[in-house]
């Protein structure tokens, strides 16, 4: 079973995060790594990859800022 977050982020778009039984997400088109960043610490979550959709800026822009602060694949 999956457990779905929907992050607000900039002015008009979502971030998901897709929650495993242990913890493990992965993050879809974080376009914003602040935001991710307080959220997994919010809910103890560990990032274990991101999946970019396409590489519009609005998905795209948070991918450096995650790498940095939580490395993990990229798909």
């Amino acid at each position: 079973m999956f457990k779905i977050i929907p992050i607000s982020a900039l002015q008009d778009n979502y971030i998901w995060l897709i929650i495993a039984q242990d913890n493990q997400c992965v993050v879809v088109d974080p376009g914003d790594a602040s935001p991710v960043i307080s959220a997994l610490e919010q809910h103890g979550i560990t990032l274990d990859s991101i999946l970019i959709t396409h590489h519009h800026a609005d998905h795209t822009a948070g991918l450096a800022g995650l790498l940095q602060d939580k490395p993990c694949k990229v798909y």
